[in-house]
């Protein structure tokens, strides 16, 4: 009889123990995990930016350096709705953390929402599943631009870190003879936000091939967190 009541507790003890990204899937739950809204999470991405000129048609520039982003607080907004204020920095020359600019995140019930530069944009829409598509901008004057979720619950490497439970989010894809325009984003749950790449440039066609003529490339990768500070 102890046998089997030590077998019990040791099948009970191994059930509980997961990664402290794996979340349980349930047709139940919204999955907000996947847009966390916990003040002091920290996250590091490793940024890369490349530019072309329009005038040369050459590369302008390439640039690499590091973000940190912080959940430094709620607030409520003038809807009355409790929202996050992002604080995001860059390095200096010194390796000195320099406050870049400040963002805010909303969760409510159906939407996690961002705010960049006095635009607002639907980032998911919950519960979480692949079939819905939703407007991005659709709480901004920009043009309408569709989002899609077209994995989640997955495993993803990013960097040097794994992940279990990743939602990947297709912002844009397309491409004609003169444009191309690129958006993905990936979050991990109880993470956030762990890929972003937007492009945006525009070609010219000639008999050998497309030539880019003006644009950019630019991507985030996380390379560190921090969930407990």
């Amino acid at each position: 009889m102890k046998n089997y009541l030590l077998i019990i507790i040791c099948i009970c003890f191994l059930a509980s123990c997961t990664k402290e990204n794996t979340i349980e899937v349930s047709t139940t739950n919204y999955f907000y995990q996947y847009f966390p809204t916990d003040s002091g999470i920290i996250r590091y991405y490793q940024a890369d930016s490349i530019f072309w000129d329009a005038n040369n048609q050459a590369a302008l520039d390439t640039i690499r350096y590091e973000i940190k982003e912080v959940i430094a607080g709620n607030y409520f907004d003038n809807e009355n709705e409790i929202c996050q204020r992002i604080e995001r920095y860059k390095k200096d020359v010194n390796g000195n953390w320099i406050i870049w600019k400040v963002l805010s995140d909303k969760r409510i019930q159906f939407n996690a929402e961002r705010y960049i530069d006095n635009i607002r944009f639907i980032k998911l829409k919950f519960p979480l599943n692949t079939t819905e598509k939703w407007n991005g901008n659709a709480l901004n004057t920009l043009d309408a631009q569709y989002y899609q979720i077209t994995d989640v619950h997955q495993p993803e490497n990013i960097n040097t870190l794994a992940f279990d439970s990743v939602c990947t989010v297709l912002q844009d894809n397309y491409i004609d003879a003169t444009r191309q325009f690129y958006g993905m984003e990936k979050y991990a749950a109880r993470i956030g936000m762990i890929y972003h790449r937007e492009k945006n440039i525009a070609t010219i066609p000639t008999s050998q091939g497309i030539i880019i003529r003006g644009g950019y490339d630019y991507t985030e990768k996380i390379i560190s967190y921090t969930l407990n500070p």
